[in-house]
């Protein structure tokens, strides 16, 4: 198992509870994911569905507006291998919102190195333009 986390921060000039909304409402993913089959069951145990099912997982703590964390797993992934493990900080600031992701528990370096580029490229780049461009 890869041990080394995947740590990000951007700041979205956009209000906390609209970055919380787009990290937990599936209209709200849909939008910036353009993903209209996001699943997403937001209380502790819940199961979500993203990217047409093939990443999945189960909330395992929420505390709107400022944490939300849950597990992952690709469905490419080998059945013996764990979930990993994803936390968002959010803090409200003055021109908006800091956002901190945090990955860890990769079941190998290959799956570490695709999700750190996957992470600007398909969740915080356009997360934050679909929130900014918005306003």
């Amino acid at each position: 198992m890869s041990k080394s986390a995947i740590v990000k921060k951007v700041n979205i000039a956009a209000p906390i509870e609209d970055v919380w909304t787009a990290l937990t409402r599936p209209k709200a993913i849909g939008g910036w994911m353009r993903d209209d089959a996001v699943k997403v069951n937001l209380k502790i145990g819940g199961r979500y569905k993203l990217f047409g099912g093939e990443t999945t997982g189960q909330f395992t703590r929420i505390e709107k507006p400022t944490r939300l964390e849950y597990t992952w797993r690709q469905s490419s992934w080998q059945k013996d291998w764990p979930d990993s493990n994803v936390s968002w900080e959010l803090k409200a600031t003055k021109h908006g919102t800091q956002v901190r992701l945090r990955h860890s528990h990769f079941p190998n370096p290959d799956e570490r190195a695709g999700h750190d580029e996957g992470w600007d490229v398909y969740w915080l780049s356009p997360m934050k333009r679909w929130l900014e461009s918005s306003l």
